[in-house]
């Protein structure tokens, strides 16, 4: 299987999924922001950003805490009908396309992405294109599946990010990253 057809059947996955995504996973899903939430209120209090983008927003459960702490809110999925739900969850969200990824490099304050990277085919290219798509000492929080161990994903993140809090969560780990300004 080339690269492309898996992509297309992680599409198709995905937009087959979307109707029923929110009864088969909302609660999960709204369990670990409660958990990112208290995080960020620890760290960060009250403090909003300006542009802040949910890097694989799915239905737009994170994208409702994404409006909290952000004040121009930009979802990206690569699930058309994932963004559609989205839509209806955060009205003034900003749907960023696929191919347009690159016209927002060095744009966003903060990035989040929940339980999505340990489903891509490259999660390190995915690193990187988020520390391209943050500013200077940008904030990314980050979620992801606990399946492939810490001991795989500690090395990656450490490569563009600094690790500013972890936390464990049953399945997965959580983590809240600053943008390494050299690398």
């Amino acid at each position: 299987m080339d690269n492309n057809e898996y992509d297309e059947r992680v599409v198709d996955y995905y937009n087959n999924l979307s109707d029923v995504y929110d009864e088969l996973y909302g609660e999960e899903q709204n369990k670990k922001i409660r958990i990112i939430e208290e995080i960020y209120n620890r760290l960060f209090g009250s403090k909003v950003f300006e542009k802040g983008l949910d890097y694989g927003c799915g239905t737009g459960i994170s994208s409702i805490f994404l409006s909290k702490i952000s004040k121009e809110v930009y979802t990206y999925d690569i699930s058309e009908k994932m963004i559609e739900i989205a839509k209806n969850k955060v009205k003034n969200a900003i749907p960023v396309k696929i191919n347009d990824l690159g016209n927002y490099l060095g744009f966003f304050d903060v990035v989040l992405s929940v339980t999505v990277l340990q489903d891509s085919k490259d999660p390190e290219k995915d690193l990187e294109l988020i520390f391209k798509l943050l500013k200077e000492e940008g904030l990314l929080i980050l979620s992801v599946l606990k399946k492939k161990g810490l001991a795989f994903w500690k090395p990656l993140i450490k490569k563009y990010f600094n690790i500013i809090w972890f936390y464990e969560e049953d399945k997965d780990f959580i983590f809240f990253l600053i943008k390494k300004i050299k690398l």
